[in-house]
């Protein structure tokens, strides 16, 4: 038995962008609507530098 590869050339990429609003609060956001928002904190950055990789991950492309 033989298994074929089939890669899609029409996808849709997922490229979450994590930004600092005026008030100092980390939030991501998708071009596909999904987000997420946290605190000021360091730890929150990172949370959401983790959330949007996992985004990413998750939905490489549809």
């Amino acid at each position: 038995m033989r298994t074929t590869i089939r890669r899609r050339t029409a996808r849709r990429s997922h490229h979450p962008a994590v930004t600092c609003d005026a008030f100092g609060r980390w939030h991501w956001e998708c071009q596909c609507g999904a987000g997420a928002r946290a605190g000021s904190s360091a730890t929150d950055w990172h949370w959401m530098v983790t959330a949007a990789l996992v985004h990413q991950g998750a939905c490489p492309g549809e």
